[in-house]
């Protein structure tokens, strides 16, 4: 028989051959009571069973011999043409005259093997996997007899090889399923997963110990109860995909089982359960019987997750809605990697052109040694800027920017840029806006300071001439008294020396703004309101006669106001005289003067009131404080008086507020500070 023969299917065969036990349990009872049949059968001195390998025979039991070894050159056997003769029995009669044996070692040694009969040992795959043979030292024959029995044993050897093959994959995978079992405990209680196990069909589940720690329910809480109950602790937003998923699993669109889903704690918290099952057992129509799972808590993951998704949807957020604009460069080439519409909307190109630039293309060449230094700065210390320079927009015009940034490493180490830039277009036409008013200012200053200067000297003319007429007034009324005692006990006479006496205490007032003015301070001082307001009323008495208005003053003894006293009196005699020559005729007139401290606003609040012809406000209240503006027709309204009662008021950091009917009467509300703050 040809070596091709020999060997043809053979690595096939190795394959199936290398499934038994090759080297262990050998002389198992079995095999060797089926040697010994085997040796009864052919009336031989000797048998064995051997299994044939890709370049060994492996002894498994003999009858009849002792072997010290139990493996043989595979080249050498006469089992190697026996496992290539699959249908008959191989019978060699006299070893000595076979042209394949003649000169064999098994032949010419010691122990000669003279007679051989085998037969192949075929598994149910088909494959002939070892041999069953008799030998003996003499020449012999087999009967058709004897070789149908020695086919039927064969039979029976494989099957013993079968069985024991059989019994030791079950060991092995028994072995194989208690380490799994042990690991499987192992992890789940390592990693507080908690095991399901669901009989749909009876609806009912169990869980490990794991369950209790995760969920806070005992083991037996669920006894009795199936899946509708599950269910109702699943968080109702959840319930839908948790039986999608389900579905999935038990129409076969997915393998196994798995969803995320919230699951109310004993405690009544919600926690987040993550959960992977597969169903092992089917029945009837693909129908699913039993599922087994698992179940881990992964609230804190999820928390984290959420913090995360918080976090990157603020800062996406953030560098949309930024009011700088905000880009990521590469280090090496300048390179736009990211940029916010806040950045590109200046520069007249679409997003997607503008991150096919990089800021090289941007800066005119005039800033290429600035650049260089902010570079040299941002190796240095690790950011740049604040740095002003120039962007070329898309159509070649320019705008200025303001740019600072960091430097900062991607996750594979290159290098990257984070800059904030600021289109600074506005500021800049506001900073050359407020140089031209500054120029203007300055212009109108120095125009001021000369008016002013012609100003204090009209003053100074003025209060010098009136002081000259003052005074010769004031000595007259001296000379006049000397020469006739009497008119000091008349009354109109008194009036008028107390008028000349406030003439002259005004000039000296006027005298003394003059000085603030020149020496630019405001000479403010605690005034006593009701000495004030009781000279102002005197100096216009007569005036009060004439008209025939009475009037009416509640000051406070210890009311003062900090201001300046010739203002005070201004105010308080603009008033009055307005009172006189605004009354009415048609009833009897009166002017009251009150005033009351506001201790929570700090200011001495001083009321005039009058009941004469009154203002319509409605008419003329957006101009009543302006320069020149009359509201009623009188021969001496010149529209100066409320305009500068309300200029003394501010000047004094007060305000001024009015009340008014028409035909009713007016009320003027001061309001002045009483501290120096």
């Amino acid at each position: 028989m040809s070596t091709d023969i020999l060997f043809n299917h053979d690595p096939q065969r190795v394959k199936e051959v290398n499934r038994y036990d090759l080297s262990t349990n050998i002389d198992e009872e079995d095999l060797k009571f089926l040697s010994s049949m085997a040796a009864e059968i052919c009336k031989t001195q000797s048998a064995l069973v051997s299994l044939i390998a890709e370049d060994t025979q492996w002894i498994k039991a003999t009858h009849g011999m002792d072997l010290d070894v139990r493996q043989f050159p595979r080249e050498f056997t006469f089992c190697n043409y026996t496992i290539a003769n699959l249908e008959e029995v191989t019978i060699v009669e006299d070893a000595r005259k076979d042209e394949r044996f003649k000169d064999n070692v098994f032949v010419t040694g010691e122990n000669p093997v003279i007679f051989y009969s085998g037969v192949p040992l075929i598994n149910e795959r088909g494959f002939a996997v070892g041999t069953l043979c008799a030998i003996d030292s003499k020449p012999g024959k087999l009967s058709a007899l004897q070789q149908e029995r020695l086919k039927k044993l064969s039979n029976q050897v494989m099957k013993s090889l079968e069985l024991k093959r059989k019994t030791l994959e079950l060991e092995r995978l028994n072995d194989s399923l208690i380490q799994e079992r042990k690991k499987y405990q192992y992890v789940t209680k390592g990693t507080e997963t908690a095991t399901f196990e669901w009989s749909i069909k009876k609806d009912k589940l169990e869980f490990n110990n794991v369950w209790q720690k995760l969920s806070g329910y005992q083991q037996d809480y669920f006894k009795g109860k199936g899946i509708k109950f599950w269910k109702s602790l699943v968080h109702p937003d959840d319930v839908e995909t948790v039986q999608q998923r389900l579905n999935d699993h038990f129409n076969g669109d997915e393998k196994i089982f798995s969803c995320e889903f919230r699951f109310k704690h004993q405690t009544g918290k919600w926690i987040w359960i993550s959960s992977q099952g597969k169903v092992f057992t089917w029945g009837a129509r693909n129908r699913p019987i039993k599922m087994y799972g698992l179940h881990q808590d992964v609230t804190a993951k999820k928390d984290k997750e959420f913090e995360t998704l918080y976090r990157q949807n603020l800062l996406d957020a953030l560098y949309q809605l930024s009011p700088l604009g905000i880009a990521l460069n590469d280090y090496e080439t300048g390179k736009f990697l990211e940029v916010n519409s806040k950045l590109v909307a200046p520069t007249g190109y679409t997003k997607k052109e503008f991150i096919n630039l990089s800021y090289w293309d941007l800066t005119p060449e005039e800033y290429a040694n600035s650049e260089k230094e902010q570079i040299q700065q941002l190796d240095k210390v690790g950011f740049y800027g604040p740095y002003e320079k120039e962007y070329i927009k898309k159509d070649g015009t320019r705008y200025p920017v303001l740019l600072k940034g960091v430097l900062t490493y991607d996750a594979t180490g290159k290098k990257r840029i984070w800059s904030f830039v600021e289109d600074i277009s506005e500021r800049k036409h506001d900073e050359k806006i407020k140089e031209e008013r500054l120029a203007r200012i300055e212009n109108l200053f120095n125009i001021t300071e000369s008016q002013n200067e012609r100003l204090k000297n009209f003053a100074h003319i003025v209060s010098h001439n009136l002081r000259s007429h003052s005074s010769g007034i004031t000595l007259l009324l001296e000379f006049l008294l000397d020469s006739h005692k009497f008119l000091d006990e008349d009354e109109s006479f008194t009036h008028l020396k107390n008028a000349s006496r406030n003439l002259d205490t005004t000039i000296q007032d006027l005298n003394e703004i003059v000085e603030v003015n020149i020496s630019g301070q405001q000479n403010f001082q605690f005034v006593n309101l009701k000495t004030t307001v009781s000279r102002m009323i005197e100096s216009v008495y007569a005036q009060l006669e004439s008209e025939n208005v009475s009037i009416q003053a509640n000051i406070p003894e210890d009311i003062e106001i900090y201001g300046l006293r010739s203002y005070l009196e201004s105010i308080v005699i603009n008033f009055i005289t307005n009172g006189i020559k605004y009354k009415s005729s048609n009833r009897e007139s009166f002017i009251h003067i009150d005033a009351k401290k506001d201790h929570i606003a700090q200011t001495i609040n001083i009321t005039f009131e009058d009941n004469g012809l009154g203002i319509d406000l409605n008419l003329h209240g957006e101009r009543l404080f302006k320069m020149y503006k009359t509201f009623h027709d009188h021969k001496d309204a010149r529209g100066i008086g409320l305009f500068l009662t309300k200029t003394q008021v501010e000047t004094m950091n007060g305000k001024i507020e009015v009340e008014s009917k028409v035909d009713v009467g007016t009320k003027f509300i001061v309001k002045l500070p009483y501290e120096k703050n």
